[in-house]
């Protein structure tokens, strides 16, 4: 039985979130099907391993601990995880069946795993097996994978949109021209966010008007290569853009009966326009669990209109643009009741930027 908040001691809640750190360690190295998790192995009040999930696919992070500890030493010691442990075999082996081999007395989690082959069966596995089991819900777990866990309940990733704007709200000049409202310190921020993010979303109108390459260049976050989705209607992507040298996978998503670059992955939408519904489940069958959507007003307001959205995150540079500029995102709203609402979860000064982080209300 999983023991009850009164009887959780505070060096449990001490090694639990040290778990919960080297989870972190994970936020751009996890970003497909898998969830950031974090293990630590304490026996007689020592740390004696520590381990994370470090890649898709990879050893999960009880594996990576075990690793570093001699055969038996592991006998009587505390797991301490960060997302209950699987119970099933699929790309690795059940975790489950590791900790119980191994000798581990006692397992305490911050969560169960909302993924429908365990949720809950790993607790009653090692329990079962003799295991005690501690739960310490945690909201951690929560900021590290918000992905994973809305991807396994609504078969949708997790959508930040980024954008950046002037003071008076202002996305781009009338004529496309953007680049740049925001300072350096503002694009560097933005390499945190593509890196944790499994594909990057844009319009064939940021291609074509800005030609981004939309990887990631910040040696901190190697390893880190997003997919890349375009959103091209009518199929206009030119074979030479930038998108095409850099980074990871380039996907192209076209309307009904359009072809897209030759030996480029296309995905072609039902019907002439591009349901960005669809986007995101296609992504969301396919792994992803964070997407970033990197756009001009129209892609990001479609996105916006729709609701499909988590976060936004915005920069505002001290700078006025005029009201002939393109605003933050194309969509109307009549009456101050159908306003779009959301909190504003941060707020962040980078240079002379200011970034307001905005969940959905």
């Amino acid at each position: 039985m999983t023991q009850p908040a009164d009887l959780i001691r505070d060096a449990d809640r001490l090694f639990l979130e040290s778990a919960f750190d080297l989870s972190e360690k994970a936020l751009h190295l996890v970003t497909w099907n898998n969830p950031r998790v974090g293990c630590v192995i304490v026996r007689e009040g020592q740390v004696i391993a520590h381990g994370w999930h470090k890649k898709d696919g990879g050893p999960h992070a009880e594996v990576e601990a075990l690793r570093q500890i001699p055969e038996g030493r592991a006998k009587g010691a505390t797991a301490y995880v960060t997302l209950e442990p699987c119970c099933w075999e699929g790309r690795t082996p059940a975790c489950t069946d590791l900790l119980i081999r191994s000798g581990i007395k006692k397992v305490v989690i911050g969560q169960r795993d909302p993924h429908p082959k365990v949720d809950g069966g790993g607790v009653r596995l090692l329990e079962e097996a003799g295991v005690s089991v501690v739960e310490i819900p945690s909201g951690r777990n929560a900021s590290i994978n918000p992905g994973q866990v809305k991807r396994l309940k609504t078969g949708l990733p997790y959508v930040r949109i980024k954008m950046a704007m002037s003071l008076d709200g202002r996305t781009a000049l009338a004529s496309g021209e953007s680049q740049w409202i925001t300072g350096p310190e503002s694009r560097a921020d933005v390499q945190y966010w593509r890196a944790r993010s499994g594909a990057i979303v844009t319009g064939i109108g940021t291609v074509l008007q800005d030609d981004p390459g939309l990887d990631v260049r910040d040696e901190r976050y190697t390893g880190a290569e997003p997919w890349r989705i375009v959103l091209d209607t009518e199929a206009r992507m030119p074979t030479d853009a930038a998108i095409w040298r850099r980074g990871g996978p380039v996907v192209l998503v076209v309307g009904k009966d359009k072809v897209g670059v030759g030996g480029a992955q296309t995905w072609v939408q039902p019907s002439s326009d591009i349901d960005p519904y669809l986007v995101l489940k296609r992504l969301a069958s396919e792994g992803c669990n964070e997407v970033l959507v990197e756009a001009g007003a129209r892609v990001a307001g479609s996105f916006i209109k729709a609701g499909l959205w988590d976060q936004q995150i915005i920069y505002i540079a001290p700078k006025l643009m005029g009201s002939s500029a393109r605003p933050l995102g194309y969509f109307e709203k009549n009456s101050m009741q159908d306003t779009i609402d959301g909190t504003i979860a941060s707020t962040q000064m980078f240079g002379n930027d200011l970034r307001v982080i905005v969940n959905k209300g």
